[in-house]
């Protein structure tokens, strides 16, 4: 086992209260180490386009709040995947009116949505915002954030998960959380 790595996760405390990972570097001549800090996760808007936010947060307030909640819980990609019913329960809204905002968000380019079954993945649009920038991003295959209901899950992973959680998130991508 020659080849073996050893991964560690560090994390340090930023004056602000911020978690953010610290990387290791060893020098292998003198097998001294240096601890750097590196950036605390964090969301990028493009200036330009952040005025339709802006707009759309003053125009259509529940569509913004839904962009604001798919930023939040996005990954790397910039995706989520998250079921109607689920939106339902955390907007306190119907599907019909869940659904008219996301068109909103469709029509003015702040999502797109993709199939997957009967699942909705929403990848937002990463000349808007971003957490890593639009260069790694595939409409082909991406991971996504999987935000996923108790109430929809099957009897066995309720009795599993009952006395743990109430809505489980599974992260689906390289998300540094």
């Amino acid at each position: 086992m020659d080849n073996l790595e050893v991964n560690n996760l560090y994390l340090t405390t930023r004056e602000d209260g911020q978690r953010c990972p610290v990387a290791i570097d060893t020098d292998y001549d003198t097998g001294e180490q240096h601890k750097r800090q590196k950036s605390a996760p964090f969301y990028a808007f493009n200036k330009q386009n952040y005025k339709a936010k802006v707009q759309l947060g003053m125009e259509e307030p529940v569509a913004n709040s839904i962009l604001e909640f798919f930023v939040s819980e996005m990954d790397g990609t910039n995706a989520i995947c998250i079921s109607m019913k689920a939106l339902e329960k955390l907007f306190k809204l119907k599907r019909n009116a869940i659904s008219k905002h996301i068109k909103v968000l469709v029509k003015r380019q702040f999502v797109e949505v993709y199939k997957s079954g009967n699942q909705n993945i929403y990848a937002v649009n990463a000349f808007i915002v971003w957490t890593q920038g639009d260069a790694s991003l595939s409409k082909a295959k991406f991971s996504a954030t999987m935000y996923l209901d108790f109430d929809e899950q099957t009897s066995i992973i309720k009795r599993t998960y009952t006395k743990q959680v109430d809505t489980k998130k599974i992260n689906g991508g390289d998300d540094e959380r």
